[in-house]
């Protein structure tokens, strides 16, 4: 199956035909008349405006004109910015009639960097997800150490939202599917969740799982490390650290006000 690719492209905003598409539009596709073709598409019978700027595997990590929360599924064959293909899904059909064949040559950008192919590197593999900075619940903070023990609670109520609102399951689902093709390692997973899985299989097997679960017919995920149940003598140390002892408030003496627990008992006047 052929990878679709990620390009940013400009036009002359003085012969702009569509306001949506003054600042640029992002799409998805084979190459860059098939990316013309589906916004030629959106046009109708308007001719496509003069392409001034072609930036080919753009990050969604980097810089943009507009708007990182107003993205679509950038991983789709289709239209991302505007959002068009939240409401379309990936676009199946390839007709490029409408593509001119003169355009400017694409500026490649190179491939997006791993965190932990340099430590000067700025952008992480996580911002490349597509919605990050609207499923970092689902997709980052859910599984972080300290919340592991809670997913067991959290999950079913993550695929019931899923399952109840089609768009923000097929954001969650794509981001899922975007996450396991990239293959974080242990290393660059523990980096943001702080949770150490043993190999590259066992980080592997537990995203698959997770979708399945949110999206497929598996009954239960695979849970994190260190998100066992407690036992029974740990859960009652675990609630007793989380008691809070104050000391008794002072006793009123007759003819006194009434005390606060922290406040300092004082004799009645003239005695």
């Amino acid at each position: 199956m052929t990878t679709v690719r990620r390009f940013w492209i400009e036009f002359d905003p003085q012969e702009c035909p569509d306001v949506r598409f003054r600042q640029g539009v992002g799409v998805s596709g084979f190459d860059v008349r098939d990316c013309l073709s589906m916004v030629a598409d959106l046009l109708g019978d308007r001719q496509l405006p003069p392409v001034r700027r072609i930036t080919a595997d753009i990050s969604l990590a980097g810089p943009l004109p507009v708007s990182r929360h107003y993205l679509g599924v950038s991983v789709w064959r289709g239209v991302w910015y505007p959002p068009v293909n939240l409401a379309t899904g990936p676009t199946r059909n390839v007709d490029r009639r409408g593509a001119p064949f003169d355009y400017p040559t694409p500026v490649t950008r190179s491939r997006p960097r791993r965190a932990s192919e340099t430590v000067c590197a700025k952008a992480t593999w996580w911002d490349e997800i597509p919605h990050v900075d609207n499923l970092l619940w689902p997709l980052v903070n859910m599984h972080r150490a300290e919340n592991v023990r809670g997913m067991r609670s959290s999950a079913p109520v993550l695929r019931d939202a899923c399952a109840k609102d089609s768009t923000y399951g097929d954001m969650v689902r794509e981001a899922l599917d975007f996450m396991i093709a990239w293959r974080p390692t242990p290393d660059e997973w523990f980096d943001p969740t702080e949770t150490r899985f043993a190999d590259q299989q066992d980080l592997d097997d537990y995203l698959r799982a997770f979708r399945d679960y949110l999206f497929g017919t598996r009954p239960e995920p695979i849970y994190p490390p260190g998100s066992e149940p407690l036992s029974p003598e740990d859960a009652v140390r675990q609630t007793l650290g989380r008691l809070v002892f104050t000391r008794p408030g002072a006793i009123d003496a007759r003819g006194v006000e009434a005390l606060s627990p922290d406040a300092e008992p004082h004799p009645p006047q003239n005695e």
